[in-house]
């Protein structure tokens, strides 16, 4: 159930967004943060999740031979209200349907802190032999079989 009015995403860039000042103002300060800006800026596409009143969010993809999530950040009063579940649902589905069929699995950069989030949501520690270019950030790769 969502707890929540229904949100809606629309696409954005550093030098195009779509927002009110105050809305505005909160994602820049965001954006500010260096582990945010950096998936932002080499992803296929930047999305926010809005409802009529609000900036709920923010998330990133790039598709490869996978969907891959460098970046899904939802805002802390949002946390506890299925929109982060919501999101990868309905990007999952889109991958299904819309984007490629042969899509066989999503991938997302997880930052220490949300782990348990993708866990939770039916994803796992991706055992990649790769090195990854942001070991001092404490970012982890998860990825989810679809």
């Amino acid at each position: 159930m969502n707890y929540i009015k229904k949100y809606y995403y629309t696409k954005f860039s550093k030098g195009n967004i779509p927002l009110k000042k105050h809305q505005r103002e909160l994602l820049e300060q965001k954006l500010q943060e260096e582990k945010y800006s950096i998936f932002l800026e080499k992803a296929d596409d930047n999305y926010l999740i809005l409802t009529e009143e609000d900036l709920i969010g923010f998330f990133s993809i790039k598709i490869n031979d996978c969907v891959e999530i460098p970046c899904l950040y939802i805002f802390e009063e949002y946390r506890n209200r299925t929109v982060g579940r919501g999101v990868i649902n309905d990007i999952i589905f889109a991958a299904r349907h819309n984007i490629k069929k042969d899509i066989k699995y999503v991938t997302a950069n997880s930052f220490g802190d949300s782990i348990m989030f993708f866990l939770k949501n039916g994803f796992d520690f991706c055992k990649i032999d790769k090195k990854s270019k942001y070991k001092k950030k404490n970012i982890v790769k998860m990825y989810k079989k679809i």
